[in-house]
């Protein structure tokens, strides 16, 4: 039986158990804390829809705040419509907004955008030069993301795509020319 203290979904703290020291961090602009508070919400097994609306909030804070694992919390939750109206630019925005400052995790989901089209053009040159930078960051599950685009890419579209790769993908000056037709 879990402990009282952890969520049943994935041992996170539920806000009854979360320390008041939490909130009070969060509220005085701590990106983490605000993170933990709103991913706390989210899990709560208590959930309300009161619960909905103060985790997206916070999350929101902690992002705005810069917290990268709190944009792709957001980008994931606009994606899916799971406690807020489905928004596929919102979710683009918040996710790529997380690769561009390197976490791995915004890369792989950035990829998963261009490969199926959503909030973004479709491109699978630039999906797996995503994957390919957040394999190189050590994110196993984009390294089977990106063998799977390099079987359907040409010859020339995965050399394009290898060397799109390498470039600063923090500016995401690249990105923004079309490098491919939809396949």
């Amino acid at each position: 039986m879990p402990d009282s203290s952890e969520s049943p979904l994935d041992g996170s703290p539920t806000v009854a158990s979360l320390d008041p020291e939490v909130r009070k961090s969060a509220e005085a602009g701590d990106p983490e804390a605000q993170f933990r508070l709103g991913e706390a919400l989210l899990l709560d097994p208590a959930h309300t829809p009161e619960n909905s609306k103060d985790a997206v909030r916070w999350l929101k804070t902690a992002a705005e705040n810069g917290h990268t694992e709190a944009m792709i919390y957001l980008g994931r939750l606009s994606r899916t419509g799971v406690g807020v109206l489905q928004d596929f630019d919102l979710s683009a925005k918040w996710i790529r907004t997380a690769a561009r400052r390197g976490h791995p995790e915004g890369m792989l989901e950035l990829g998963r955008l261009y490969r199926d089209g959503i909030g973004v053009d479709k491109d699978l040159i630039l999906a797996y030069a995503w994957f390919n930078r957040a394999s190189a960051a050590r994110n196993i599950d984009a390294v089977r993301e990106r063998e799977a685009i390099a079987r359907v890419l040409t010859v020339d579209e995965l050399r394009k795509a290898q060397n799109l790769s390498a470039t600063d993908h923090a500016s995401g000056e690249k990105e923004t020319v079309k490098t491919s037709t939809a396949h």
